[in-house]
């Protein structure tokens, strides 16, 4: 009796194990934490309670790498949040691993950057998808967009394409459905 309990609550254990497994994020490094310290960063400069460090083309902050410039590594002095800042034009992708057609959903915050333009515009590049959200300079939104890769790895890129000084990403999750 022992031995079928013991076997029971090590199946269910196991089968939790997995299921966490399963549905962990992908992204490395997608709350920008394990990010430098921008202010300690080439070419750092402080700009209203934060501070910013420029990111060229090629360049890697733990997990992205730079695709498209200007971009900056900003880090917030009051909360203690980093971000993305896409300048026009700026951009990052990663490559992440997965499963080959299983269905995987992208999640990230874009933020219009308040010191932008009214309206800020990112395109998402994943397997199967290329689709861009607009913001306002005031705006918020966490965003989900689904993909479905063919190999076991997907790359992902993600990169302003208007307005100017902005938008703001942060947050990211890649997680199997």
């Amino acid at each position: 009796m022992k031995r079928r309990l013991l076997t029971g609550v090590l199946a269910v254990g196991l089968a939790a194990a997995g299921w966490s497994a399963v549905k962990s994020n992908q992204i490395s490094n997608g709350g920008l934490l394990d990010s430098p310290n921008p202010s300690t960063m080439s070419g750092a400069f402080e700009d209203q309670y934060v501070w910013k460090a420029p990111l060229e083309v090629g360049a890697s902050v733990p997990g992205f790498k730079v695709t498209r410039e200007p971009i900056h590594l900003v880090w917030s002095k009051q909360t203690n949040r980093r971000w993305l800042e896409l300048d026009d034009g700026g951009g990052v992708s990663q490559t992440v691993p997965v499963l080959a057609n299983r269905p995987y959903v992208l999640k990230f915050v874009l933020e219009g950057n308040p010191q932008g333009e009214d309206e800020q515009t990112v395109t998402i590049v994943a397997p199967g998808v290329n689709t861009s959200q607009t913001i306002t300079h005031k705006e918020t939104r966490h965003l989900e967009t689904r993909f479905t890769p063919t190999s076991n790895q997907a790359p992902i890129e993600i990169y302003a394409t208007e307005g100017g000084r902005g938008p703001r990403i942060h947050t990211f999750e890649v997680e199997v459905q």
